[in-house]
């Protein structure tokens, strides 16, 4: 693994510079060094080989596309995280897994859009201002991988979303093999669709583990049924 030591002549007044190690394909890993405050715009966009960051406890802002198509697997940010802005990692097919400790981090539209097999995480400030459908669909997968950590105004919302759209949940959910999503929303027993329906998409999609979940959600009867 090749790790990037960062250039002290690419830092200015705590900033990244913008495009400091853009399209840079040398490295695969890189800490960030206690201090730096800003990470400028596409300072690491376009660097393909880039799978692990660590950020400093320093950090307070990352700006549009930083990170935007490389590798990168997990976003572990500190909790006085500021503002992720727009497509700062955009199209990240690599990443799985993101962590915003901060309640009052500022997420810009787009922050990790394109980023389809991203799994599991915990964003504490709930949703970003002024989203649009697909991020909505990508921030209720994530509250269902941890809803346990979320507060009941985003479980609200992400209730409400579910509700509306599960039949896109579920395609989403099976087409993307998404666990995390899937056991949340089992243990909560949040589905009212066609759960014979769900469990044959999965089944043929060959999703085994996603098809054993469906099957443990409880069933709703409508009223004067009964459960034999």
């Amino acid at each position: 693994m090749s790790k990037l030591t960062i250039d002290p002549s690419k830092v200015n007044n705590g900033r990244l510079v913008e495009g400091a190690y853009a399209e840079d394909s040398s490295f695969t890993s890189v800490v960030i060094p206690e201090g730096i405050t800003d990470i400028g715009e596409v300072a690491f966009y376009g660097c393909s080989n880039l799978r692990e960051v660590v950020f400093p406890e320093s950090l307070r802002f990352i700006r549009e596309e930083a990170f935007g198509e490389t590798a990168i697997e997990e976003v572990l940010l500190p909790a006085g995280m500021e503002l992720i802005a727009e497509k700062a990692f955009f199209s990240c097919d690599d990443l799985r897994k993101i962590e915003v400790p901060g309640v009052s981090t500022v997420i810009e539209s787009d922050a990790f859009s394109c980023c389809d097999d991203l799994h599991e995480g915990f964003i504490a400030c709930g949703y970003p201002d002024n989203i649009r459908h697909h991020e909505e669909l990508q921030y209720t997968l994530l509250w269902c991988s941890c809803p346990e950590r979320h507060s009941s105004i985003t479980a609200e919302r992400a209730r409400a979303f579910i509700h509306k759209h599960e039949q896109l949940m579920i395609e989403w959910i099976i087409k993307h093999n998404n666990i995390p999503a899937m056991n949340g929303i089992a243990r909560l027993g949040l589905l009212e669709g066609d759960l014979d329906a769900y469990i044959q998409q999965a089944h043929s999609a060959g999703r085994s583990e996603i098809t054993a979940l469906l099957m443990s959600v409880p069933r709703r009867f409508d009223e004067g049924e009964f459960d034999l």
